[in-house]
């Protein structure tokens, strides 16, 4: 009866499509795209699909929004805020693009910088260039993030001496980062962070001081019409504090703490790249601090996920925010305990009073679609993003206001109005790059094979219609201003590859799904290398254009014995017998000679 009932929908769907039911819809589902950066093969038995439902939407998301292939250009190459510093680090740091990369060297050292710490909103105004005027602070966070992404990719500190030669405006004060390295911005950002915004207590606190300059008092809390710009409270209506420029985020807040801690672990080891243990310890010291209070602050037993913040009255607002939750956990805030909570709330196992959207019908794609054709569609429920808040904005109020920035009217929730929930991407419709987050936060606490079933989900989508489908409407967040798209396929390199650079060497520990033998990319930058990187469970082979950068660590599923054999650049070989170390690594051999190749299999 099932498979009968799966046969007569997808012959309904075909009749809609024919009869135009899905409107002037002009993706490109099945566009044919090569079988690069990565590819993988089946177990044996298994079959080709195996492999190709978890490597091509990766690759699609790669060369659609990756930027690193010029024949597609559906997302800008930058954003206009700090913030994008670090997705695009994310996006570009393994990729050995120079070019693009070098151009995001330049905006990082030239980003203006106040006296007191803080960087400004837009690249050429301390101010977030929508209504009157809101001030945004996440840009601080990620661009720390963004600069440890960098070096830890080139394994040399060079980046952090780089000076800024550029200022911007009349007001010393208001651009006081001409003649700074890159380290004392980060210095000065992790300064401003811990006094003015109390990250010194363990929380982010947004409070008029956070504007304040060097000299006590504060020149960009009041526009270039003389209004006082400043509203970071966190109560309905007021303004926004980061990229999420709808949404009342301010005063206690869970986003800007969520990036604290991650920026406070990236400064740790900044410093400790830079061999100073002290201010390493310090930073590691606080992390483990703002863990804690962030949990007790912000955890709801009640929903079982993480609230957005406390606002100034002390009133805190939950509107089930998907993407704050796994980016959370993907920071390592949370435990095994609370992403179970997490998941089962995102996979419609668990449904929390109160939401207005539950079950499967939080990542359910077809509802996005007949928003946004704004006609009657029969579809099977296609899984594709979380929707961005499972409790409408409209359900939302404190004295009358939604929880909602409306840039003066211009965007409006309720019913009929642009924003009303369902229709617009804050306000239950989804922007994309999240999905790193969670197929990050799965492989963390859920492992291979859950991401897996999540990836054939994105399949599935992108041979209905391709991903050059936001339909428009500002249902979704996808293409044109949304550079940040393209980090969706770092998860593939860094939660099922395994491969990541830590201060001291290439760490290579895989996660493979069950069915597939081996995953791979053809183009992989660490240091001065250039590598085709395929792994398997208890397989590495490692081929460089040039030598490999070592040291590099690989760690097995099975502990054991091992057989290396190394291929050096002078043609010769080597092969010996190794076994795992006490915490299941193998670490590949350092020798003078330069490898060219290296091969990592059981021993028999």
């Amino acid at each position: 009866m099932k498979k009968l009932l799966s046969v007569i929908l997808a012959f309904t769907e075909t009749l809609l499509a024919f009869f135009g039911i899905f409107g002037n819809y002009e993706a490109t589902p099945g566009e044919e795209l090569s079988q690069s950066p990565f590819y993988a093969k089946a177990e044996a038995g298994q079959g080709d699909t195996t492999c190709q439902d978890i490597v091509l939407p990766f690759n699609a998301v790669y060369r659609l929004f990756g930027g690193t292939d010029k024949e597609h250009s559906l997302v800008y190459r930058f954003g206009n805020e700090p913030t994008y510093f670090e997705w695009m680090a994310l996006k570009l740091s393994w990729t050995g693009d120079k070019g693009y990369i070098s151009e995001l060297k330049d905006k990082i050292i030239s980003f203006p910088q106040t006296d007191s710490g803080y960087l400004w909103s837009w690249g050429t105004s301390p101010y977030w260039p929508t209504g009157k005027g809101a001030i945004h602070y996440d840009g601080l966070f990620r661009y720390v993030a963004a600069v440890y992404e960098l070096i830890r990719w080139e394994r040399n500190t060079d980046l952090l001496i780089e000076k800024d030669r550029t200022t911007v405006g009349n007001d010393p004060a208001l651009d006081c980062s001409e003649g700074k390295t890159v380290y004392e911005k980060c210095k000065a950002i992790m300064d401003y962070a811990y006094d003015l915004l109390d990250g010194k207590n363990g929380l982010i606190t947004i409070t008029e001081r956070s504007v304040f300059l060097s000299d006590g008092v504060s020149r960009f809390d009041i526009n270039q019409n003389g209004e006082k710009v400043w509203n970071n409270t966190g109560r309905a209506g007021s303004s926004a504090s980061n990229y999420w420029d709808n949404l009342c985020f301010g005063n206690i807040d869970a986003y800007e703490t969520a990036l604290y801690y991650h920026a406070l672990r990236s400064m740790s080891l900044i410093e400790k790249m830079r061999e100073d243990t002290a201010a390493e310890r310090e930073y590691i010291t606080l992390a483990e601090k703002v863990k804690d209070q962030f949990n007790k602050m912000f955890w709801s037993k009640e929903t079982g996920r993480y609230i957005a913040c406390v606002d100034v009255d002390g009133k805190k607002w939950d509107p089930g925010l998907t993407f704050l939750n796994t980016e959370a956990l993907t920071y390592g805030l949370g435990d095994e305990e609370k992403a179970r909570s997490v998941f089962s709330w995102l996979d419609g196992t668990r449904k929390v009073s109160g939401d207005t959207v539950t079950g499967k019908d939080i990542m359910n794609y077809s509802r996005i679609l007949k928003v946004a054709f704004r006609k009657p569609v029969t579809l099977k429920k296609y899984r594709f993003a979380p929707i961005t808040n499972t409790v409408s904005i409209e359900k939302l109020s404190g004295d009358g206001a939604a929880w909602w920035y409306g840039l003066d009217g211009a965007i409006k929730v309720g019913k009929g109005n642009n924003a009303e929930y369902g229709h617009h991407l804050e306000n239950g419709g989804y922007i994309f790059y999240p999905l790193y987050y969670e197929l990050t936060a799965r492989e963390m606490y859920l492992g291979a094979d859950n991401v897996a079933k999540r990836v054939r989900d994105l399949t599935e989508v992108y041979r209905r219609n391709g991903f050059n489908s936001d339909v428009g409407g500002w249902v979704e967040g996808m293409i044109g201003e949304f550079p940040e798209s393209g980090i969706v396929s770092r998860a593939y390199v860094s939660s099922l590859c395994g491969i990541e650079p830590s201060v001291d060497a290439l760490i290579i520990k895989p996660d493979i799904p069950s069915g597939v033998e081996y995953l791979g990319t053809d183009r992989l930058s660490y240091g001065e290398a250039e590598q085709n990187i395929k792994v398997g469970n208890n397989t590495l082979e490692i081929k460089a254009t040039t030598a490999l950068n070592k040291p590099i660590v690989f760690y097995p599923k099975t502990a054991g014995r091992y057989r290396v054999l190394l291929t050096f650049a002078d043609g010769m070989t080597e092969t010996f017998i190794t076994e795992t170390d006490s915490d299941n690594s193998i670490n590949l051999p350092t020798p003078e000679r330069d490898i060219k190749e290296a091969l990592i299999t059981p021993a028999r």
